[in-house]
């Protein structure tokens, strides 16, 4: 027995120097993003690379996977036994990849950010081709080393979607797709749709500082305090925890107000779930979400299903007038914060374009890895997908290809989870109505404490004790369904749009 608690506690040691690397590697992530000078960033890539070097090294150590091996799981408890099945997944992942691929993967993806900013800012693709073409080859040699079953994109979709396929993916997102198109069609033939309307928004002065304020205000009343929470600004969105009580969010502030008031709410949701693990989880792999489908369905839960809500406007649009002089009512307000016209940005998309993005992302990206598109063809097939799914084809490559941070750091599989969490929210509604039948009255009153408590309760407390798709089972009653999604979005936008 001893024995036994010698090896449990260098487990856990050992767990806790990986998780205070990689928090120390957010750490320097953040400040790449924020305030990190430019010319830094070749020096930054070489701190990155030997962190990830060194987390990697600490996982695949044979005194590690011996201490695991020595163990005799039945005397453990449920918990450490959850803690050693997920340990002992992530080890033989890790095992099979080279050290040297590590650090080249880690060194490519700091590089290829700052050259994915100068092509987006230059418009100019050809200035950060022959960068995510290194890294999709590399991503293509770890999917090659994985070697997960079916098709090698699986390899690379686990790391995020841990269980998900892209075989399984393919068949929900061609429901989800026509499902989509259908729906906008018929909105398109709403006599609604086809009426002009004033915008409450083009063309009009929005003072930065206002935006800031609503964004903060917002985050606040979410349950996000400043003694362990705060907000930055950077090109693109994000959350990350750099400490066990210290989570960061950034928002974008751009002409339309409501970019950085809805990227507040989103990351807010992901600060939300960084902050509900268990406290028992600290520095073990539990301490983390399941997959990013599951913490995706918390942001878009946050930004959609409550933050373009009729009742949460009727609480905010007071404040927006008084910050910014609406000169409109609160129903065209309304109609225009949930106004469904297609747009070239995935980010500052509706409710039913935007799976559509992440769907043609999804497709580029099995192509790349499966080698039936090339990266030199990428603008031209980004142009073609864009004008089939969406119906609009982007002027610059800035506004297409290039709009999106995540290939510059060979996020690949990581898009489909989007999809995924967007229709995660929807099936999260339907549970929630039936505990909080008077949920809609609280929003009404700025109050979404009992929302919070109740996620907290039925989702982030879990951390990774189970995986995502047993949580929406245990919550929802079902697995992954877009037929949930879909009816979501037609009883909301008929109402909206009367047909």
């Amino acid at each position: 027995m001893q024995d036994q608690n010698q090896d449990l506690k260098l487990i856990k040691d050992s767990q806790r120097e990986m998780i205070l690397l990689g928090q120390s590697s957010a750490l320097l992530s953040w400040d790449q993003e924020t305030y990190m000078p430019v010319d830094a960033v070749n020096s930054r890539a070489e701190q990155l690379a030997l962190i990830d070097k060194l987390i990697h090294e600490k996982l695949i150590s044979e005194e590690l996977s011996g201490a695991i091996g020595n163990l005799n799981k039945s005397e453990l408890s449920e918990i450490d036994q959850i803690m050693i099945k997920r340990l002992s997944h992530d080890i033989s992942i890790a095992k099979k990849l080279p050290l040297d691929l590590v650090e080249e993967l880690s060194r490519a993806s700091s590089i290829g950010h700052s050259y994915w900013k100068k092509a987006k800012e230059g418009n100019n693709f050809l200035i950060f081709e022959p960068h995510l073409k290194k890294m999709v080859e590399l991503r293509r040699k770890e999917a090659e080393y994985i070697g997960l079953s079916g098709h090698p994109y699986n390899s690379l979709i686990d790391k995020f979607e841990e269980g998900m396929t892209i075989e399984k993916i393919e068949v929900i997102f061609e429901k989800l797709k026509n499902g989509l198109i259908k729906l906008l069609e018929e909105i398109k033939n709403s006599e609604k749709y086809k009426m002009e309307r004033k915008s409450l928004i083009k063309g009009k002065d929005f003072p930065r500082d206002k935006q800031i304020e609503l964004a903060a205000d917002v985050v606040k009343r979410m349950g996000l305090e400043n003694n362990f929470f705060r907000m930055d600004h950077s090109a693109h969105p994000f959350t990350t925890r750099t400490g066990t009580q210290d989570t960061r969010i950034t928002i974008s502030v751009r002409d339309n107000p409501l970019f950085s008031f809805t990227s507040a709410i989103h990351e807010g949701g992901h600060a939300l779930y960084e902050c509900g693990y268990h406290k028992d989880f600290e520095y073990t792999v539990l301490d983390d979400a399941p997959s990013l489908g599951i913490h995706e369905s918390q942001s878009r839960f946050w930004e959609n299903i409550v933050g373009l809500s009729k009742p949460f406007w009727k609480f905010y649009f007071d404040k927006f007038d008084e910050a910014f002089n609406i000169e409109g009512e609160f129903e065209e307000w309304y109609g225009e914060v949930n106004e469904i016209s297609p747009t070239l940005i995935r980010t500052e998309s509706d409710e039913i374009h935007y799976c559509l993005h992440v769907i043609l992302r999804t497709e580029i990206e099995k192509g790349l890895i499966e080698g039936s598109i090339e990266v030199k063809d990428l603008p031209r097939i980004w142009n073609e997908k864009m004008k089939e799914y969406i119906g609009i084809v982007p002027e610059t490559d800035t506004k297409g290809v290039l709009q999106d941070v995540h290939w510059s750091g060979g996020l690949f599989g990581y898009f489909p989870t989007y999809a995924i969490g967007t229709i995660y929210s929807a099936q999260l509604l339907a549970a929630i109505k039936k505990d909080i039948p008077d949920m809609e009255d609280f929003i009404l009153e700025g109050e979404y404490s009992k929302i919070r408590e109740w996620l907290n309760e039925k989702v982030h407390v879990h951390g990774r004790k189970y995986l995502a798709d047993d949580i929406i089972k245990d919550v929802c009653g079902e697995g992954l369904n877009s037929d949930v999604f879909l009816e979501y979005l037609r009883k909301k936008y008929s109402e909206i749009y009367e047909f």
